[in-house]
């Protein structure tokens, strides 16, 4: 059986099924979270460092894979036109990471801290940054207005995210140095944690100034290593960040509050519902019934496991799409998406089979 849709007809449907928990919509709505892994893999490019290096490489690249995506399920996802050159600079580079390139792989950040000491200097350094000064590169601004003038589009950075305070600690301290710091230096670990709180702030209000954007409420987190912190210490250090993030650019109750962790970090639900996370996205080893008497007022993104859509058969899949919208898609507020990423390698033919799934069994 070749499980095909009219994929114009679906995606039109889509956009209208994501108003959070009501019935009152079409179906459940499907979110696809292709990636950079995803196009690696399905292009079989001839270098990774060329796709990450080489613009115009990059841009054919991702016009080809959006060729391959359309024909087998209707969507173009990867960028085409990448107007802005320059980009701000990575927070993490100006709190003191690095990035690493290698060949078969993606960018990655890697820390230069070898010892608490280099923490402390870290600490220092950081509260004395001007976070509108460190944000953009030079040329930036030029580059800015060259754009908006040539597209007659206006640079807009008012959705505002990033990494969570998890995966932002063991990029900047390293992995197992935060694993350490967080058991022997918790002073100073906190010390961290409220200069990076107040740092991602500033750094947030400078891309807003710069392009005179202004906010919509809603925060969202991708926090992969949060399965890393004990409940006591990531409500000690990283509560403070979602607080002060949360209170300055989603500071209302429903303003949308995403969490994303493709880790095993359920024991930090509690945690995160007290916080007002809103919108979860979290590993495939979670049951969603776990998350919704956890969090029993946020939209799960989810629980499809990404290697079961990957290696499984189409009954496989479509046995999970049941699972799903029998156990927690019935009051709305499931979203069907995988349980963090979007594994490469993935078959075009095994999304079609989740797609029709989700098109025959989760109507309202």
């Amino acid at each position: 059986m070749r499980y095909l849709l009219d994929y114009k007809q679906f995606w039109e449907e889509n956009e209208k099924c994501f108003q959070p928990f009501t019935t009152k919509k079409p179906r459940v709505p499907v979110k696809l979270p292709f990636d950079d892994h995803f196009l690696l893999e399905d292009m079989q490019v001839e270098s990774t460092l060329r796709y990450f290096q080489d613009r115009e490489y990059r841009l054919e690249m991702n016009r080809l894979c959006n060729d391959k995506m359309e024909k087998a399920i209707g969507i173009r996802h990867f960028h085409e036109k990448e107007d802005m050159v320059l980009q701000p600079n990575r927070f993490e580079v100006i709190m003191g990471a690095h990035w690493e390139f290698s060949e078969g792989g993606t960018p990655w950040l890697e820390s230069t801290v070898e010892d608490i000491e280099d923490v402390k200097k870290l600490i220092a350094r950081a509260e004395k940054l001007d976070m509108y000064k460190e944000a953009f590169p030079e040329g930036w601004f030029e580059e800015k207005e060259r754009v908006e003038k040539q597209t007659g589009i206006k640079l807009d950075y008012g959705e505002r995210g990033h990494r969570g305070p998890c995966t932002m600690a063991t990029s900047i301290l390293g992995t197992e140095n935060t694993c350490i710091f967080i058991m022997d230096e918790p002073d100073v670990m906190n010390a961290f944690y409220e200069v990076l709180s107040e740092k991602m702030v500033e750094y947030h209000k400078a891309l807003l100034k710069a392009t005179n954007s202004e906010l919509k409420p809603g925060y969202w987190i991708t926090d992969d290593n949060s399965y890393l912190f004990p409940p006591a210490a990531y409500e000690e250090l990283c509560s403070q960040f979602l607080k002060r993030v949360f209170e300055e650019f989603a500071p209302a109750e429903n303003d949308y509050r995403y969490q994303h962790s493709d880790s095993p970090m359920g024991h930090l639900m509690p945690i995160l519902y007290d916080l007002g996370v809103n919108n979860t996205n979290f590993g495939p080893t979670i049951h969603p019934l776990e998350i919704r008497k956890a969090m029993p007022k946020a939209v799960i993104h989810g629980q499809m496991p990404p290697f079961v859509l990957r290696n499984g058969t189409p009954e496989e899949i479509i046995e999970i799409v049941k699972r799903d919208i029998d156990a927690v898609g019935g009051d709305g507020g499931l979203v069907e998406t995988t349980a963090g990423s979007l594994a490469a390698g993935t078959p075009y033919e095994n999304i079609q089979a989740y797609l029709w799934a989700v098109n025959e069994y989760g109507r309202y």
